[in-house]
C-alpha cells in the first residue's frame, strides 16, 4: 500500500480518527476493531502472508515497507506543522539518566519485577488439578469481592490482565516523561501531545491491573 492508498483509506467515515494512536494494543479485547484503521490494515497485511513468523522474508519486506511509509508521512506532517525535523536535537544519554532516576518509572520497573517474582514463587496456585478441560479451584487462590472487580471475571483472566500490562506501564510512563521534555522545545499549539496520550495508556493499565 502506498501513501495515496493509505490516505484514501483514512477518509472512510467508518473509522474513528486516531483511535489507534494511544491504545493498549490488546486488539483481542477491543470492541472498536471494526472502526480502527490500524487494525484493518494489519488484517490485510496478515492475510497476504502465507507464514506469519520472523523467518518469513515476506514478513520482513512488509515491515520495511510499513516503516518507510510511516517515515514519509511523518515528514509530510512535520512540514505541514512547520516543524524542521533536522533542527531537533535530543540529548539521549542525559534523557536516559533522568528517566532512570524518575520516581514514576523507577517504581513501575520495581512493580514489573515484583510481578515476575510473585508468579515464579506461586506458580503452584495455577496448576491444573482438575480432570480434562475442567480446572479445579485451588483453595489457596480465591477471588476477593470488591466494588472494582467484575463478578464474572475468572482468575485466569485476572492473571492475563496483570501480565499484559506488567511491562507496558513502565514503557508508557517512560515515553510520557521523555515526550514531555521534547515537547517543551516544540510549538505544538493545539496539536495532540504524545506525552498526554502515553500517560493515558499508562493510567488505563494501572487501573485495570489494580482491579485484577
Amino acid at each position: 500500500m502506498n501513501k495515496e492508498e493509505l490516505l484514501k483509506s483514512g477518509e472512510n467515515p467508518n473509522f474513528i480518527e486516531g483511535i489507534y494512536n494511544y491504545c493498549d494494543r490488546w486488539c483481542e479485547k477491543c470492541q472498536f476493531t471494526s472502526r480502527c484503521l490500524q487494525y484493518s490494515l494489519e488484517e490485510q497485511q496478515n492475510s497476504q502472508l502465507k507464514e506469519k513468523d520472523i523467518t518469513n522474508a515476506s514478513f520482513w519486506q512488509q515491515v520495511q515497507e510499513s516503516l518507510k511509509l510511516a517515515l514519509e508521512m511523518i515528514k509530510d506532517m512535520a512540514e505541514e506543522q512547520g516543524i524542521d525535523l533536522n533542527s531537533i536535537e535530543i540529548d539521549e544519554d542525559n534523557e536516559d539518566k533522568e528517566n532512570l532516576i524518575s520516581m514514576l518509572t523507577h517504581r513501575a520497573k520495581i512493580y514489573a519485577d515484583m510481578v515476575n517474582d510473585w508468579f515464579d514463587n506461586n506458580q503452584y496456585l495455577f496448576e491444573n488439578k482438575g480432570k480434562g478441560d475442567k480446572q479445579a479451584i485451588n483453595p489457596h487462590l480465591q477471588v476477593v469481592p470488591s466494588p472494582e472487580t467484575q463478578p464474572s471475571i475468572t482468575i485466569g483472566e485476572m492473571k492475563e490482565i496483570i501480565r499484559w500490562y506488567q511491562y507496558q506501564i513502565y514503557v508508557k510512563l517512560s515515553r510520557a516523561i521523555s515526550s514531555k521534555k521534547r515537547e517543551q522545545s516544540l510549538l505544538l499549539g493545539e496539536f495532540p501531545k504524545d506525552s498526554d496520550g502515553s500517560a493515558k495508556v499508562a493510567l488505563i493499565g494501572i487501573d485495570r491491573s489494580l482491579c485484577a
